[in-house]
């Protein structure tokens, strides 16, 4: 197993429908449990955070599965800045394409955000880098032999 987990997280603003979102983290997580906290805006707004955790090697498998093969390549292409020092890499999927059930790999800020931890010891950048990369050519060809 490459990643000993992956957890999800969404910002639901005030001018949000609730509903809408949480439908669009379980799109993208394939889970129904998660857990609702409150936090508060720079101008006093009300944001809910929505969290999912996937943690077992079918599970992570299968999200990252759905990805294309060219998410998948810019990921491998960008694994240096989505990584950081502690074996963490980082994804950004676009919210409102996921509510419409496309996962979209996007920079942009309006995101259902995911992080996965590498599974290396000890964990360093450049290790968690080189064990991931592995991992998702792997996907990639076994895609790209399925379209053969």
């Amino acid at each position: 197993m490459v990643f000993h987990s992956l957890f999800f997280r969404v910002f639901v603003n005030a001018t949000e429908d609730e509903t809408r979102v949480i439908k669009a983290l379980q799109f993208v997580a394939r889970t129904n449990e998660f857990k609702r906290s409150m936090s508060t805006g720079y101008h006093g707004n009300p944001i809910v955070i929505l969290e999912a955790i996937l943690g077992k090697k079918t599970e992570i498998d299968a999200f990252f599965d759905r990805l294309s093969s060219d998410d998948l390549k810019k990921i491998v292409d960008t694994l240096e800045r989505r990584t950081d020092d502690e074996g963490f890499i980082y994804f950004r999927f676009d919210k409102q394409s996921a509510y419409l059930e496309k996962l979209v790999l996007t920079d942009a800020e309006d995101v259902i955000a995911v992080k996965g931890k590498v599974k290396v010891y000890p964990s360093t950048h450049d290790r968690a880098i080189e064990k991931s990369k592995e991992y998702f050519e792997t996907l990639i060809k076994r895609k790209l032999s399925k379209l053969d």
